[in-house]
């Protein structure tokens, strides 16, 4: 290892927030960086205030060269994941460093000897405390904005970690689909027959306000665990962690653009959720909510000609029958009507074919790719 090099773990306040505002320094001046917004990392990245710190253990690395901070990363032993996988691996999130492959080395070494204190095999990543955190390396697309939901890195990120063994381990696309002029009557008809097929119906919550939309959540994030549990890593989300989310993400609801279907029995059979983008609100406040980002963060969420699509799901047994029809018939008709431009999706699995397939109906490209990588989790000389 590189003697310059010095590797901290985060214990203060002062480390925590020079954890979190380094890649907004390493990427100033980059116009497709967006930062992630300060306060939600801050509770994310401390065990006292993150409800999954009940079945992650994590240690927080900061790289210093010459007393500057030159890259950093976050080590999570997801307990749970390596029961449910029968697997020993620690994961790595958030890595970000400068173009030193010395660096890179340095910050993975200090993951896979703390992977290697606790008995685990394998090095995995960048994947997060579950499947809502912020996950994959950016392998395509770099002329691209990140979304919301995801992590910008630069090309040389990849070619570090090959570098030092890692593989592929999973594959992940991101697609912009456009709006069309008009909605295709062929998806009306299609919504109108599922509807009665299955004695489905859309529900629309009186506000966005959290009052509102609490009576859905839990039952919401219960489906998501149900339709996503064959998903590569996924960790079903407990009822704490639940609320966790719904803290982050209902702020940033347009009721328009959340779509529910219940049956007859008012059970959540599907959900779509997708947000006018704050990135560019996001970008002009790096990332700070408070205490006056806030106000051009809303006014970004109404005026924003862009959507990013946050999550989908649908009943297992239901998830050939319509449903998802349904829901995008009803965001289509309200994305025109707001005179939306386009949609991103966030990162969807390479083999996910029933995913894979619905854009098909759609004017889209794929503008992004995004890969977790894997490696025994030998310290690199």
């Amino acid at each position: 290892m590189n003697s310059n090099i010095i590797i901290k773990t985060v214990t203060s306040k002062r480390e925590l927030r020079n954890f979190i505002n380094f890649p907004v320094k390493l990427y100033r001046g980059n116009p497709y960086f967006t930062p992630y917004i300060y306060e939600d990392e801050v509770n994310n990245l401390t065990a006292s205030k993150n409800p999954a710190s009940r079945y992650c253990d994590f240690k927080l690395f900061l790289a210093y060269r010459d007393k500057k901070i030159v890259g950093r990363i976050c080590a999570i032993i997801n307990h749970f994941a390596n029961t449910k996988y029968q697997q020993k691996r620690i994961r790595f999130n958030r890595i970000d460093m400068i173009d030193d492959i010395e660096v890179t080395k340095a910050l993975i070494n200090a993951v896979a000897t703390y992977g290697k204190e606790n008995g685990l095999e394998q090095i995995n990543g960048p994947l997060g405390y579950s499947d809502q955190d912020k996950e994959g390396l950016l392998t395509y697309g770099f002329d691209q904005k990140n979304m919301f939901a995801t992590f910008y890195t630069h090309e040389y990120y990849v070619r570090h970690l090959e570098q030092l063994g890692f593989v592929a381990d999973a594959v992940w696309n991101e697609y912009k689909v456009f709006i069309p002029k008009e909605i295709d009557p062929r998806f009306v008809k299609i919504a109108e027959y599922t509807a009665m097929k299955n004695n489905v119906h859309n529900v629309r919550p009186k506000s966005s306000k959290m009052k509102d939309l609490k009576p859905y959540v839990h039952q919401i994030l219960h489906l998501m665990n149900r339709a996503y549990d064959d998903l590569y890593g996924y960790v079903p989300i407990p009822e704490d962690v639940m609320d966790n989310l719904a803290a982050q993400y209902v702020p940033m609801i347009n009721l328009d653009y959340l779509q529910i279907v219940c049956n007859d029995e008012n059970k959540i059979v599907g959900f779509s959720l997708m947000i006018p983008s704050p990135c560019d609100a996001l970008k002009r406040s790096k990332g700070h909510l408070y205490p006056f980002g806030f106000i051009g963060f809303l006014r970004a969420l109404k005026h924003a000609k862009k959507l990013d699509m946050l999550l989908v799901a649908v009943e297992p047994e239901l998830k050939n029958s319509g449903i998802l029809a349904m829901m995008f018939t009803e965001a289509i008709k309200n994305a025109i009507k707001n005179k939306i431009e386009f949609a991103e999706t966030g990162p969807e699995l390479s083999d996910n074919m029933d995913i894979n397939l619905l854009w098909k109906s759609f004017e889209h490209e794929k503008h992004k790719e995004r890969k977790c990588f894997l490696r025994a989790i030998d310290v690199t000389k």
